[in-house]
């Protein structure tokens, strides 16, 4: 009888060990982490293949980290867009079985600035054209502040498509698009801007910056009846704040940049329209010209943002319309023959 007993529980060690054994998990490895590029510039894009074996065939999952850039993970593949800062950045790999096993692997990714083009430019006043000092400048994640003339200077930009910003105390942040064309072969880019000062309650303020053709490009504004008439607000007319039309042509620019700036100090009830005219009369001239008008409404600075059509030719630029009630503004964005 001891002896049937002794045998017994040997069978069941025997059983418990190879029932146990059966379960164990015998893990994953990383075999490999791979980059398609180990040396890229700023804003590059890489693409990172982690290769891993699980020796029980479970389904393994991938999770990516990196500290800065853009990491966009797609199982055991992502793509990794480099930041604008040069510098060495790892990227991690770890691969789980959903069972309590891991491995990690890193790799590491240098980020060499882009040599380019540099692009310089002033930064005025919308108002009164005079130089911004101390604005901060920021064009393609670098930055520059402006010295005592406005004037800043932003190096290996490069070409292609461009976002600016611009801040700077009692100023109404500045923010638009701009392109360096792929063609050009200069060192350095003009890309000047103007920033509106932060209006008062009631007051609508209209500015454009352009490139450097064409060199006149001038701001119209149709106003309703006030106090019995319609008022045509431009160079010829530029109206005045203390009476009607109680809106006034700040600035006029007839050398290319901008600004030309009106400002509405007091509203009306009904539409006022806002467009712009080509002063050399070229039909292309207005679609090739980058032109930006930005709306202002208000103390709190709040901006439509309009960039120039660049399929049509024509004349002239209808850009909106406001309500003068509600201070509601409606996108026109349209090139044409003839004034609206």
């Amino acid at each position: 009888m001891k002896q049937v007993l002794i045998n017994s529980c040997i069978i069941l060690m025997v059983l418990f060990i190879w029932t146990c054994g059966d379960n164990i998990n015998s893990g994953n490895e990383i075999l490999s982490l791979t980059a398609s590029d180990s040396l890229v510039e700023a804003g590059d894009s890489v693409l990172l293949v982690c290769t891993a074996v699980d020796e029980d065939n479970d389904n393994l999952g991938y999770i990516w980290k990196c500290a800065s850039g853009t990491l966009t993970p797609n199982g055991s593949n992502a793509t990794w867009v480099a930041p604008l800062k040069p510098g060495i950045y790892f990227i991690s790999c770890t691969v789980t079985d959903g069972y309590g096993a891991t491995d990690v692997a890193t790799i590491a990714i240098q980020v060499n600035p882009v040599f380019g083009v540099g692009v310089t430019g002033k930064v005025l006043n919308a108002v009164d054209r005079s130089p911004i000092t101390n604005a901060l400048v920021t064009i393609y994640g670098y930055t520059d502040t402006t010295n005592a003339n406005g004037d800043y200077t932003i190096l290996n930009v490069g070409t292609g498509n461009h976002n600016a910003a611009g801040s700077s105390d009692g100023f109404c942040p500045f923010g638009a698009p701009f392109v360096i064309p792929d063609d050009y072969e200069g060192e350095t880019f003009t890309y000047n801007f103007s920033m509106s000062p932060v209006l008062v309650a009631g007051q609508t303020r209209m500015v454009l910056n352009w490139g450097e053709n064409p060199p006149d490009l001038d701001s119209h504004l149709l106003t309703p009846i006030i106090n019995g008439n319609t008022y045509h607000i431009y160079y010829g007319n530029p109206g005045s704040y203390a009476n009607a039309p109680y809106a006034k042509l700040d600035t006029d620019d007839t050398n290319g940049y901008g600004p030309e700036t009106i400002t509405i100090n007091q509203s009306f009830s009904g539409t006022y329209v806002y467009y712009i005219k080509n002063y050399e009369g070229s039909n292309s001239g207005l679609k090739n010209s980058g032109a930006v008008a930005q709306i202002y409404s208000g103390e709190s600075c709040s901006a439509t943002i309009i960039e120039v059509p660049t399929d049509t030719n024509g004349k002239y630029w209808h850009v909106c319309n406001i309500d003068g009630a509600s201070g509601d503004i409606t996108v026109v964005n349209q090139i044409q023959n003839s004034a609206p």
